[in-house]
């Protein structure tokens, strides 16, 4: 599973704050004993809008080993923000669905956590209708087949 995170309102310098930001909380993302072994971080560019002059708007990759470590993510964000003199906004993407994390409360960090499973459950339920009769076929005859006919699950 794929999250990225970029920066927004109250970066404390509008042409570094970006690259600052996005170092600062990766740093302390790859700190977090929550997030250890079940995340990959990497740092990355959003290119720049057109018309618009410098650099690209700088981000951080996050790649999840299961759904589970997606609360300790944005728990750890929140928490990174509350260490901030002056917390940005942060906005953090996941599968088209894009949410701003302006304060630390867990009541947001629920609130994020509920909008993306209702967007991710939702998306299932159309994509798992629409094939449910093709791979009704694809299942085996006798539980003996049961363990090579099932497709594995990837969480990313």
């Amino acid at each position: 599973m794929r999250v990225n995170v970029t920066f927004g309102e109250g970066t404390a310098d509008a042409e570094t704050g970006g690259a600052e930001a996005a170092s600062s909380l990766r740093r302390w993302l790859m700190a977090e004993p929550e997030l250890r072994g079940r995340a990959r971080f990497s740092p990355g560019t959003e290119p720049s809008a057109a018309g618009h002059m410098g650099d690209g708007l700088e981000l951080v990759n996050v790649v999840l080993a299961n759904s589970i470590a997606l609360g300790s993510l944005i728990t750890a964000i929140a928490a990174w923000r509350g260490s901030r003199s002056r917390p940005p906004q942060v906005r953090l993407e996941r599968d088209g669905v894009v949410v701003t994390l302006r304060d630390n409360s867990p009541e947001q960090v629920e609130q994020i956590l509920r909008m993306w499973n209702a967007s991710a459950s939702a998306s299932a339920s159309s994509a798992g209708s629409a094939s449910a009769s093709a791979s009704a076929s694809a299942l085996p005859s006798s539980p003996a087949d049961s363990a090579s006919a099932l497709p594995a699950g990837d969480d990313e």
